[in-house]
């Protein structure tokens, strides 16, 4: 009870920003902890043919999700909410309007040529029309979301989280078990949990607006966010396109089976994202005050612990895969490292590109994602056909590595244009933490068959993080301060 005291009253004496952080990326990890949860539920009562067609579903919606809302919910949002501070309310409104519109015009096109695209994507007419009435509204919850962590409210934001992931899961497992169309039946179950949520925050948000469009920020977000939409279209090829070409190449079934272990591994994207969320405030603080020692030091901690997290969700991936699903899915239990460890330098790269938004240094990342977009879907061709499914992960790991180092060099050269510094980061520590990554990284691979080593590996790195764990916990104050 002392314990629980002692921690109520360290909580009741941080700052607003501080608590609101904490709560925000509580928030993302419980949405995506729910769905893992029930992920064992649904691999049991769907056959991996079902599972496969919720899995390809979810990467053309997000194929759709960009073209419709252009990423205007990404870092043209945050950099809106900073540049308009005095009228957050009409910016979001009329970002709103924008998706909207957008959105309406591809379901035109949609409409027109439904039976072309229905043969590209394998999915029915009412899956498809459920599809964009979920996108016309669906990004007013980012939006919504994205003010109340600019402004430290949390306490909606965890309450609609938390209500959303809880629905989502029970009423799709009801629906799964009542249906003989299971892979459907779980599609729908999402699309009518987030329309009824993003169209009550649809309305909110256009009430508070009171402004349809504003052509001055109609204008800023299309230049700003234009070049690069095609850097976002490859991070989905990066983290979402696979799938789909498991589907075209292999079949729906292997789909789905690479989908639980990338879901698996995909948790530690889900961290890491939150912790991005909640650095780059902080991160553009420092910025602008020039604190490039302290951005250094920082994020190296940073990423180290992010690195260590990825290589001890690596040691357990045999058994993550074993809680996960039964035997006809764990074959992919060597998708889990690759796609974990990529996201040490997802991260990296992301982090690196928060600088060059910052200086609004972005028309070179196009060329940066192209290139990592075009090498991905070639390696997969040629990989997943000659070697399997499994493929993909280490091709989509390959690329996230060549996203990583391009990034930098242009971030280098972006501040050393901008502000004649050489440098952010210390290039050596973070070369040598990466490679030693990737190196342990596949030391574990060869260990799932050796369980007291690997646990012995496991019991060390929990350690280490244990003792380092003052550390930590300062680096997280001093990030969270206000």
């Amino acid at each position: 009870m002392n314990i629980v005291k002692g921690l109520l009253k360290k909580y009741n004496t941080l700052p607003i920003a501080a608590k609101a952080t904490i709560w925000f990326v509580f928030c993302s990890t419980l949405q995506k902890c729910i769905s893992l949860i029930t992920t064992p539920v649904f691999t049991r009562i769907m056959n991996t043919e079902q599972y496969g067609q919720f899995s390809v579903y979810n990467s053309w919606l997000q194929i759709f999700t960009i073209i419709t809302t252009l990423r205007l919910n990404y870092a043209v949002f945050n950099k809106g909410m900073s540049k308009y501070k005095d009228d957050r309310d009409g910016y979001t409104s009329t970002m709103q309007s924008l998706t909207f519109i957008i959105t309406g015009i591809v379901f035109l096109i949609y409409l027109l040529f439904h039976n072309q695209i229905n043969a590209i994507t394998e999915l029915p007419t009412f899956v498809m029309v459920a599809l964009f009435l979920e996108l016309f509204v669906t990004p007013a919850i980012d939006f919504w979301t994205i003010r109340k962590r600019y402004e430290y409210i949390y306490k909606p934001v965890v309450i609609r989280t938390l209500i959303m992931a809880v629905l989502n899961a029970s009423i799709g497992i009801v629906a799964v078990l009542l249906s003989e169309e299971k892979g459907y039946a779980r599609i729908l179950t999402c699309i009518l949990v987030n329309i009824c949520f993003g169209t009550v925050l649809f309305i909110y948000n256009r009430r508070h607006g009171k402004i349809w469009l504003k052509k001055e920020y109609v204008v800023f977000a299309l230049s700003f966010n234009l070049p690069l939409l095609l850097h976002y279209i490859s991070q989905y090829i990066l983290e979402q396109f696979d799938r789909v070409m498991i589907q075209k190449l292999v079949g729906i079934a292997q789909a789905g089976i690479f989908s639980v272990a990338y879901n698996a591994g995909i948790m530690m994207k889900i961290v890491t994202q939150s912790i991005n969320n909640a650095l780059v405030p902080w991160q553009y603080e420092q910025l602008e005050k020039k604190n490039f020692k302290e951005i250094d030091n920082v994020l190296f901690a940073v990423f180290l612990l992010i690195g260590g997290c990825a290589l001890i969700f690596s040691a357990f991936a045999p058994e993550i895969m074993k809680i996960l699903a039964d035997e006809k899915y764990y074959e992919a239990i060597y998708v889990i490292p690759p796609v974990a460890i990529g996201t040490f330098f997802s991260f990296a790269y992301t982090t690196f590109a928060n600088v060059e938004f910052f200086f609004n240094q972005n028309k070179f990342t196009m060329y940066i994602s192209m290139l990592g977009a075009v090498l991905n879907i070639s390696l997969n061709y040629l990989c997943i056909k000659k070697f399997g499914y499994i493929a993909a992960a280490y091709t989509t790991l390959f690329c996230y590595i060549v996203f990583t180092v391009s990034h930098y060099i242009y971030m280098t050269v972006s501040v050393k244009k901008m502000l004649a510094v050489s440098k952010v980061f210390n290039t050596k520590r973070i070369s040598l933490l990466a490679v030693s990554i990737l190196f342990v990284g596949l030391i574990l691979i060869g260990l799932y068959d050796k369980i007291i080593i690997r646990y012995l590996f496991i019991i060390c790195g929990l350690g280490t993080l244990y003792f380092k764990r003052k550390q930590i916990i300062n680096i997280s104050k001093l990030v969270q301060r206000k």
